[in-house]
């Protein structure tokens, strides 16, 4: 996690830096979790060490997630919990992020990891484009949980609502909100208002529009100023303001899924499995991240059952129903999100035919869109 949070296109959590994501102080955050999910156990973390101890016969992988092992990756936990990792042959170890860790794909091409689930869509691609042999296999957000919030009484729920505007945001996402304004034709006459990770300078009338997380300050509206959606507050994500991304992508060297293929497949499927369990049953996972996987966190029950709430309906998108969860779309990615992304200051941009590997996705659902 980058010690100087920003929010930039792609992002769902460290990219876009630690306090976004602690809604209390800091979660009462000590370490970030070491989770073996292959026997399903907690371990404590030793220096960022991966936990020791695989079931023997099984594929030991490690997977470096972009924040603390809270809610936000509901579908790994079902799917470790429930043993879709153990069915594969695989014996999985998550490293939960936190302030200094090292971002997911640093640790993937450092070799530290086998497979990396990234917040910041933007900045893997860009990494890619510079010469690191990544690949992209799916992405867990098919709607990035970026947006902005307003109140009621002053609603951006639009395009048109975007001119004249005094937008809170973080320090350095100006380029991020000037794309917003570019990709929809409109001069970037925004007035630009610095502001921390509490949209309680909304409630104060310090800006007209906050820059969030449409997963994360709602709820804060929601609880400490007792306002509601419609009538109190109105969120819109940057998609819905005409600026997609997928977020949480999911990565492996090119190399891994030419030699170890069938094990990419495997942990792909297992995945799947746990997001697909997630959109039917999204309480499940809310009591398996307040009982074992984020039980040192100092997590609120009711907040990481309403982040569940809002996250998994960014989990599904028209693709997903029709082919399977965890799809990433080729031609959406290098049309309407490079485009947007360009406009923001994205540069070396890969080509979209080679840095995605949709092969692994269609063996996975290879029988149909439900596994």
């Amino acid at each position: 996690m980058n010690e100087q949070p920003q929010i930039t296109p792609g992002t769902a959590g460290a990219a876009r830096g630690a306090p976004a994501r602690s809604r209390r102080g800091f979660l009462k955050l000590t370490a970030a979790g070491t989770v073996l999910a292959g026997a399903g156990s907690l371990a404590a973390a030793c220096g960022g060490g991966a936990a020791t101890g695989a079931a023997a016969g099984r594929t030991r992988l490690k997977v470096a997630l972009g924040w603390v092992t809270n809610i936000e990756f509901a579908g790994f936990w079902l799917a470790a919990d429930r043993g879709y990792y153990r069915d594969e042959g695989l014996d999985v170890v998550f490293k939960g992020g936190g302030p200094n860790t090292p971002l997911p794909h640093v640790q993937l091409a450092s070799g530290a990891v086998d497979f990396a689930v990234d917040p910041n869509m933007r900045q893997v691609l860009e990494v890619i484009g510079k010469g690191n042999d990544l690949v992209l296999l799916g992405a867990q957000f098919q709607t990035d949980p970026n947006g902005l919030l307003s109140l009621a009484k002053k609603p951006l729920t639009g395009p048109g609502d975007l001119p004249g505007r005094r937008i809170l945001s973080q320090q350095g996402t100006q380029p991020v909100l000037e794309g917003l304004y570019k990709a929809n034709h409109l001069k970037p006459d925004f007035q630009f208002v610095p502001a921390g990770f509490d949209p309680g300078a909304l409630v104060q009338g310090r800006g007209d529009a906050y820059n969030c997380f449409v997963t994360n300050q709602p709820i804060t509206l929601e609880t400490k100023f007792g306002l509601q959606r419609g009538s109190g507050y109105e969120v819109v994500t940057y998609g819905a303001l005409g600026c997609p991304a997928y977020a949480n992508v999911i990565s492996c060297k090119r190399a891994t899924v030419a030699r170890r293929r069938d094990v990419v497949v495997k942990f792909m499927r297992a995945s799947a499995r746990g997001w697909q369990d997630n959109l039917a049953d999204p309480k499940a996972a809310v009591r398996l991240v307040m009982r074992k996987y984020g039980v040192d966190l100092g997590l609120d029950e009711k907040q990481q059952a309403r982040q569940n709430a809002l996250q998994t309906p960014l989990t599904e998108s028209e693709q997903t129903k029709s082919k399977g969860m965890l799809r990433i779309d080729p031609e959406i990615l290098g049309s309407r999100m490079y485009s947007w992304l360009r406009l923001a200051g994205a540069t070396q941009l890969p080509d979209v035919g080679k840095v995605v590997d949709t092969s692994i996705l269609d063996d996975v659902f290879k029988k149909g869109p439900r596994l």
